[in-house]
């Protein structure tokens, strides 16, 4: 029988080795600490449980974003989470990477919660990622043709005005 999930041993290495970069971004997500240890804690059950994937991936680390981006947009949807009211420069000390339009990427972290399931998982990869649009594609498994009209539908409504360089593939 195949092995299904991490060893306990191997989702400690996990941790020790992606821990604060994923505590960072899922505080970023959530904006609240307690929250975000919630979030990583069932990601990294998840693991001990099937982990299968994580072990064939082709990056790990990108495989562990997208992980607690799920876990952290499905803690939102169940409810537990009202973050409107709650500011994001504590939970973001250093802010975006290099090449990221910052009015995108702090426009689609204060209004994830408007976005469907499918547009918040690409808003994140394009906005606070600054994945290019053919990227994102290749990530989600669908045409550059799809992500770009769903980009201009989040880009529409986040109140983002679209620009030539974002229409040509350019990172967010």
């Amino acid at each position: 029988m195949p092995e299904r999930g991490l060893t306990a041993d191997e989702v400690s290495q996990v941790y020790h080795r992606y821990g604060a970069l994923l505590t960072r971004r899922g505080r970023l997500l959530m904006r609240d600490n307690s929250l975000t240890e919630d979030a990583l804690q069932e990601m990294l059950s998840n693991l001990l449980r099937r982990g299968e994937t994580f072990r064939a991936a082709e990056s790990p680390y990108r495989w562990l974003c997208r992980a607690v981006d799920r876990t952290c947009l499905d803690l939102m949807r169940r409810g537990k989470r009202v973050r409107d009211a709650v500011p994001l420069d504590p939970f973001d000390p250093v802010g975006p990477a290099p090449g990221v339009d910052s009015e995108a990427r702090l426009a689609a972290l204060q209004q994830l919660a408007r976005l469907s399931d499918d547009q918040q998982s690409l808003a994140i990869m394009l906005f606070v990622d600054g994945m290019s649009q053919g990227e994102a594609a290749t990530e989600l498994g669908v045409s550059r043709v799809t992500v770009n009209k769903r980009t201009k539908e989040i880009r529409l409504k986040l109140g983002l005005e679209a620009t030539d360089s974002q229409e040509h593939d350019a990172p967010q």
